[in-house]
């Protein structure tokens, strides 16, 4: 090749952002093209919206087309210059004085085609020197590749970690709260029990926020362990054949190893304390609830980011449930406007679901934002492939363990409560409290189409 036209060729075949020859070339929307592994580390800070850095157009990050034409031109181009390049004394075979111009896959050393017939490499594989670069180098970038996925799902339970950690200690306060306004209704002699639950809400929470800092500090460690190891793939990818293939090394073992111990995100969980007296207390305010039939059968429910609850009637088209579950919505025929009230649902055989109260306006509408007002629900849904509880009103997660058998509920209309027992442990879940009722209430439930049971009161409940 022509030495000016080679000049020419390699100045195209240049990444504008590290100066030298493309690496895995990807062309974004506005047409330009730069190395994958420069706009990953590019764009990994940026702030959106993401700029060409050749035109400053705005692009999406992930907006990435392979140029597979550049990726050739690059490899001929590298041939070429290489055929260019004098042959170093390093190329020289010292037993034969012929050139080294094979590489030896079982020993990965270079040879000469008379050390190629020997017999200590005749049984190997050999191939030309520009061949085997090309073949590691592609190994290299299918290694940074996943790499690059590694740190993208640390990155994510690191993010989930601090969010976590933002809102533990509130979380923990405020949970304090819900069990100290439970136990003033209790006899004094309970004083020392109170105080040992709050002791070891405060002691349980404590660790755990200490496994989760200690999560953290994991994550950020292999976040810089993951961003070094890149960094020296995309360097070991840059050198020139001879030198790529005489110093790989460990590299793409190291490679390997280090993404096997991706450390695990903590999942936090508060025990659950019985509170003596808790059942026989509510079991006094026991009343049956009967299903709304015609308030219920003609909508099916649908979760959309947690954020709100769409219903449609089932005579219509539905759209598509990002979750892939359906629900099935039913109202209380009940409505409660004065009074302590406390009914239970059986949970056991239904994984998802949403049990509570709402004010009665809501049966006129179609949808339901769950950090609204007027919504007193506890839901129970799968989140990244395990069970979660939320409270609304706003949304709340609680790290606390779901029922698996009677769910109680418990209104108390005057004092503007409303609180959600595990009966089986007699302990808290939540409570919504200092409320204030303007509107009639009507029990709601929301479950998935398999079985959920309201459960029956005995002796017959009271008029209400």
């Amino acid at each position: 090749m022509d030495s000016d036209v080679l000049q020419c060729s390699c100045m195209e075949l240049t990444c504008p952002i590290c100066r030298d020859y493309f690496i895995d070339p990807v062309t974004i929307s506005c047409r330009h093209s730069f190395c994958r592994p420069c706009l990953y580390l590019l764009w990994e800070d940026a702030q959106t919206p993401t700029h060409c850095p050749v035109c400053r157009a705005i692009s999406q990050q992930t907006d990435f087309k392979p140029n597979i034409f550049l990726k050739k031109q690059v490899s001929l181009t590298r041939r070429a210059v290489f055929c260019q390049l004098p042959t170093s004394a390093m190329q020289i075979c010292s037993r034969h004085q012929a050139i080294k111009n094979l590489f030896c896959e079982a020993d990965k050393s270079l040879l000469c085609l008379f050390c190629c017939k020997s017999q200590a490499h005749f049984a190997h594989t050999h191939c030309p020197i520009e061949q085997a670069a090309e073949e590691y180098r592609e190994k290299l970038l299918m290694q940074m590749k996943s790499i690059w996925e590694t740190r993208q799902k640390n990155q994510r339970n690191l993010n989930k970690e601090t969010s976590i950690i933002r809102g533990w200690a509130d979380y923990v306060n405020q949970r304090m709260v819900m069990i100290r306004a439970e136990f003033p209704k209790l006899f004094q002699y309970l004083h020392k029990e109170k105080q040992n639950h709050l002791n070891g809400l405060e002691m349980v929470g404590k660790a755990i926020f200490k496994l989760l800092k200690e999560s953290e500090t994991r994550m950020i460690q292999t976040e810089q362990l993951l961003r070094g190891m890149f960094e020296e793939l995309k360097e070991m990818c840059r050198k020139p054949d001879l030198e790529l293939l005489q110093t790989l090394g460990d590299i793409l073992e190291r490679s390997e190893s280090l993404q096997l111990f991706m450390p695990r995100p903590v999942n936090p969980e508060l025990g659950s304390w019985a509170i003596t007296g808790m059942s026989e207390r509510l079991n006094y305010f026991r009343v049956y609830i009967t299903l709304d039939r015609k308030l219920g059968s003609y909508h099916m429910p649908l979760f959309e980011d947690l954020k709100r609850l769409q219903c449609s009637p089932d005579h219509q088209d539905m759209p598509c449930n990002p979750s892939g579950l359906e629900y099935v919505p039913m109202w209380g025929a009940q409505i409660f406007t004065f009074g302590k009230h406390y009914w239970e649902a059986d949970v056991r055989n239904s994984g998802n679901w949403i049990i509570g109260l709402c004010d009665d306006s809501w049966t006129k509408r179609s949808d339901m934002l769950l950090d609204s007002e007027g919504l007193f629900l506890l839901l129970c849904v799968k989140v990244d492939d395990c069970f979660s509880l939320f409270s609304t009103s706003p949304l709340l997660p609680h790290y606390v363990r779901r029922p698996q058998g009677q769910l109680g509920v418990f209104l108390d209309y005057e004092c503007g409560k409303v609180s959600f027992v595990n009966v089986a442990q007699s302990s808290l879940i939540c409570s919504f409290l200092s409320c204030s009722f303007s509107s009639p209430l009507r029990p709601f439930i929301c479950f998935e189409p398999t079985f959920l049971r309201i459960t029956k009161s005995w002796p017959p409940s009271r008029e209400f």
